[in-house]
């Protein structure tokens, strides 16, 4: 019993892929899982100065970059690829990548200044954003993290056949406390976003344990993170 916290909560070993990995929560995570023994951490995103500079922040060296795009699916199945050659095996892929979508407080002035709008400025700043820049946080945030575990669901069953590691292979997707709560955020289009990712999560958590799949699937749900820039 006395190994069981330090084994239950080790990433020694680990071959993790990190969406989003440049910037934010994503490279934290990146910086904490290369400095406490993860074998390799695989940072994704679009911008590949940000990636090389995050990958140059590794105490041991094992962040690897790896330019892609979460919303196109030949980018995402190349990007599995190059992991899939490389290593073989997943056991945790951190699907962090996200957009906020239209803010609005930056369309109804009265309500950043913390004072009650008129209904007439609340339609007319609500109606400001076209209809795309109010889906785009779901094709991200939701759309995207679904397409993101499919691409490398092989790899994550192959950790679990690998056995390099005691635990499960990993699925873990950065919801936010927004998707949980009925006041607003940043904005309705991410909150609900956000929500959408929650129940997506469960759903896949239940269709793997179902199926007999020991692949994990959870969620973290953090406040306001401030990041430079994105991934």
């Amino acid at each position: 019993m006395s190994n069981l916290i330090p084994d239950l909560f080790s990433v020694k070993g680990l071959v993790v892929v990190v969406t989003g990995g440049g910037s934010g929560l994503g490279l934290y995570a990146a910086r904490a899982l290369d400095a406490n023994g993860a074998a390799a951490v695989y940072v994704v995103g679009r911008r590949e100065s940000t990636l090389k500079e995050a990958a140059k922040t590794a105490v041991n060296g094992n962040i690897i970059p790896i330019v892609g795009d979460v919303t196109d699916k030949a980018s995402l199945q190349a990007v599995a690829e190059r992991v899939r050659n490389e290593q073989g095996y997943v056991n945790l892929l951190f699907a962090n990548a996200g957009v906020s979508g239209p803010k609005v407080r930056d369309s109804i002035p009265t309500l950043a200044k913390g004072e009650k709008p008129s209904i007439e400025e609340i339609q007319r700043g609500l109606w400001e954003p076209e209809m795309q820049a109010f889906t785009q946080p779901s094709h991200v945030n939701t759309t995207a993290v679904f397409y993101t575990a499919v691409a490398f669901l092989d790899l994550l069953d192959a950790g679990n056949k690998k056995r390099n590691v005691s635990q499960d292979s990993q699925i873990v997707v950065t919801s936010s406390v927004a998707g949980f709560s009925r006041f607003l955020a940043s904005g309705f289009a991410y909150s609900t976003s956000k929500a959408a990712v929650n129940h997506l999560v469960k759903m896949l958590s239940t269709f793997f344990a179902q199926q007999g799949h020991h692949i994990r699937c959870n969620l973290i749900a953090p406040g306001y993170v401030l990041s430079k820039a994105k991934a």
